[in-house]
């Protein structure tokens, strides 16, 4: 008989008396371990701790690093992340880096925040691998005289750090920037080509190597003439099929991603690149920073009508489709690709966002062919199937 000893919540045995007993799942009734973070019968979770989707240990609800594997999880939907990912590959939430000290984001490759200056790694370990950027501490080619991970300018001869307001470097008084002998455009002084007159720019001097910046007639050091040029008595004959350029595809700087920047932004985190440079281009921008290329405006079709509509839209100006990102129910901002709101369970196309119900399988709205999942394995299942093909869990 029970001695009335008080006992711990995941205690099978009293110490005082001997008796023991099993303990139950308080939704279905099933035995349950002590240990068991989730009721291995229903799935309900048996304590305030989620457990980690690497080692299945219990983190704190909030966590999204593991205190006892250091594994990382979608803060979204809980899933496994891989080591470095800026995006989940269950809900397609994209990530970002802030600095733990004044907030602000930084690039992934930082090792030193561009805004408060807050080191991420000792100084031994950032002067590794070539030369840094003096402001977040990315990898960087200094002749670019521009960083690609946070779009920060640094002087192409020296690397020191400048400003945009900086005409000259306040290291070694380099002119940051020339005007084209032939049109006056105002370019950065590592810049090869005028944007606007196609004359191209000796980057080193033929005969003695020396870096050049600007437009000079000769070099400074040799005192040889430097070569100068359109840039069309360069380009490729395209009426020789052979020589005609195939698609310019680079690894994006922010996830690695490879792609055409010439086609558009990354498919992957979004991020947009100068399509002549492939430096990283900041909303807004109009002229690219690093080589004065004209950048285009960023627009797309409307998923209902094809107009063209505004990046910044919330609306369709034609047909007065609803293109925020929130939610038709709940109005709660929607990870892109979803199709289904993750704050109120609101099904969603996820093509276009509208509201759809759980048998639709062709969008009203924007006419994309949706399919239907088995709510036990995710298995494709059919509108006519009345058990998974997959699992056997009847549908109806």
């Amino acid at each position: 008989m029970a001695c009335g000893a008080s006992v711990g919540p995941s205690a099978t045995t009293c110490l005082h008396c001997g008796a023991a007993w099993t303990l139950t799942c308080p939704e279905c009734g099933g035995e349950v371990l002590a240990t068991d973070l989730r009721c291995t019968h229903c799935g309900a979770l048996l304590s305030e701790e989620e457990p980690c989707p690497h080692c299945n240990r219990p983190m704190p609800e909030d966590s999204t690093i593991c205190p006892n594997c250091g594994g990382e999880r979608c803060l979204t939907c809980g899933a496994a992340l891989e080591a470095g990912a800026m995006r989940c590959a269950e809900c397609g939430s994209v990530f970002i880096l802030t600095c733990p000290r004044c907030g602000e984001e930084v690039p992934a490759e930082a090792t030193r925040c561009p805004a408060c200056g807050t080191q991420f790694v000792d100084e031994v370990e950032s002067e590794m691998g070539g030369e840094r950027c003096p402001h977040c501490g990315a990898s960087v080619s200094r002749i670019d005289g521009v960083c690609s991970a946070c779009g920060r300018s640094v002087c192409p001869q020296c690397g020191a750090a400048t400003s945009e307001s900086d005409t000259r470097c306040p290291a070694c008084q380099l002119s940051l920037y020339f005007n084209c002998p032939d049109c006056k455009q105002e370019l950065l002084a590592s810049a090869s080509q005028c944007p606007t007159c196609d004359r191209l720019f000796a980057r080193e001097c033929p005969s003695c190597h020396q870096p050049i910046f600007g437009a000079p007639i000769v070099c400074p050091r040799c005192h040889n003439a430097l070569p100068a040029e359109k840039a069309f008595t360069a380009r490729n004959r395209f009426d020789r099929p052979e020589l005609i350029a195939t698609a310019h595809r680079i690894d994006c700087p922010r996830c690695g991603q490879e792609f055409d920047p010439g086609s558009g932004a990354c498919p992957s985190c979004g991020a947009s690149l100068c399509p002549n440079c492939s430096a990283i281009i900041l909303e807004g921008e109009v002229v690219c920073i690093r080589c004065g290329t004209p950048l285009p405006v960023n627009g797309y079709g409307c998923p209902r009508c094809k107009s063209d509509v505004a990046a910044s839209a919330d609306a369709c100006p034609v047909c007065g489709l609803d293109l925020s990102g929130r939610c038709p129910n709940c109005r709660a901002d929607l990870p892109d690709g979803v199709d289904v709101c993750p704050v109120c369970g609101q099904l969603v196309c996820p093509e276009c966002g509208s509201a759809i119900q759980a048998d639709t399988i062709v969008c009203p709205t924007c006419n994309a062919s949706l399919s239907l999942h088995c709510p036990k394995c995710d298995g494709l299942v059919s509108l006519d199937d009345v058990a998974c093909p997959h699992c056997q869990t009847q549908l109806v």
